[in-house]
């Protein structure tokens, strides 16, 4: 007999939709993803980026699925606007042996957290929190006093990385409860890109007017404050003032608030720097094709995707130390196929990159470092990690620590 997994998720976000699909082919699982929303299925009014969004994704077919009641009316993801009403009587209907939950800052989670410990069922917790962003001492003090109580209603912990398994300690779970499943992405279509690499290179290249010769540094998302996208136009500043000259490009696929500022800037400063706009997720791909490095400036970002499609297309990576993807078995490596800065500290971002436009043998040795590290962290990895956190939970093999901790 098949064993039950229910999925509880704010709404359809199409990175993790080939998850889903995976877990669907499992003979021996029997698993179901319940949506508090339909936020994504249609087009959509994105304020950061200022613009329309609508996924150029299917990201329904191929997996069973239950829409939660009031889905329709759910228009936002914070706490009380996600608030199903009747999430037990569905978790009831389905009759789960385990439950994953993305995350625990949303009204709808919670109540499923409590379905679970009231019939006594595993809830697994899948997040991305890390320890690098800045929080106030008044929301250090009330995560310490709350954490430690949330996190022992949860059986199990799929991680992310390093970063976020730091987090999980730091607030008293026991190690030996982390089970190591990345965040996915559609490999299918990200091997098909790296196996035709060169076409789309050129490709996307003769579309934004730049020269196959010229070294492309591409930073994928919203051009904003907080993705800090500015630095990379200072770091051409710096680089233009100390040598006239700029040996690199920097291509920026996405829109935001200080997109207009940034292009406007580059234009009449004749920066090296080329704006393609919001990219969808069909065609983004191409974009990483077509690029020698990703540059990640962030000033926060818990675990960002960006740096696994990077990896799957074979691209060296320069993060800022406030990228919560960098660590020894992370997808960022660092000495490997990254390379970490202090955040805003632009004379080492405009070194980094400078270094690296000049030394294609460090970029090729990173570039094969990034291939390496994401194939131990593809799908499969996922996959086998939920499968190694389900098994400890049904197995009631809990050590004595675990014994004091499960609920």
């Amino acid at each position: 007999m098949r064993k039950k997994l229910a999925i509880i998720v704010s709404h359809p976000i199409q990175h993790f939709v080939p998850f889903y699909r995976c877990l669907a082919s499992q003979s021996d699982l029997d698993s179901c993803v319940f949506f508090a929303s339909k936020i994504g299925l249609s087009s959509y009014f994105d304020k950061d980026m200022k613009q329309d969004v609508k996924w150029q994704m299917d990201l329904l077919s191929d997996y069973r699925k239950i829409f939660l009641p009031g889905a329709d009316g759910i228009n936002g993801t914070s706490f009380f606007e996600v608030n199903n009403p009747n999430t037990w009587k569905a978790l009831r209907e389905f009759a789960p042996d385990a439950v994953l939950i993305y995350g625990y800052s949303q009204a709808t989670m919670v109540k499923a957290l409590f379905w679970c410990l009231m019939h006594r069922v595993p809830a697994l917790l899948i997040a991305d929190s890390e320890l690098k962003s800045d929080r106030s001492a008044l929301a250090q003090t009330v995560k310490r006093l709350i954490l430690p109580i949330i996190f022992k209603a949860f059986r199990a912990f799929l991680t992310v990385g390093d970063c976020n398994e730091d987090y999980y300690s730091h607030y008293g779970v026991s190690r030996r409860r982390l089970f190591r499943s990345p965040f996915t992405i559609d490999e299918t279509l990200y091997r098909d890109v790296r196996a035709n690499k060169a076409a789309h290179r050129s490709e996307i290249r003769r579309r934004h007017s730049i020269g196959e010769e010229e070294f492309v540094a591409l930073c994928v998302g919203k051009v904003s404050q907080r993705k800090r996208t500015s630095d990379l136009s200072d770091a051409l500043r710096r680089i233009k003032a100390a040598q006239g000259d700029v040996p690199l490009r920097v291509l920026c696929a996405g829109n935001g608030e200080e997109y207009e500022r940034l292009s406007n800037e580059a234009r009449d400063e004749k920066l090296p720097m080329s704006f393609a706009g919001f990219v969808n997720v069909d065609e983004l791909p191409y974009y990483y094709a077509a690029a020698d490095l990703l540059v990640h400036p962030s000033g926060r970002d818990p675990h960002p995707l960006a740096l696994s499609e990077a990896a799957a297309v074979g691209l060296p990576l320069i993060v800022s130390d406030k990228v919560g993807a960098v660590g020894p078995t992370d997808i960022a490596r660092e000495g490997e196929s990254a390379l970490v800065y202090p955040c805003g500290d632009i004379d080492a971002l405009s070194q980094l990159m400078l270094d690296l436009s000049g030394d294609r043998q460090r970029v090729e040795a990173m570039a094969a470092a990034s291939l390496r590290i994401f194939d131990q962290n593809d799908m499969q990895t996922s996959l086998s990690g939920l499968r190694r956190a389900l098994d400890y939970c049904w197995s009631g093999a809990l050590s004595a620590t675990d014994r004091s901790e499960r609920p």
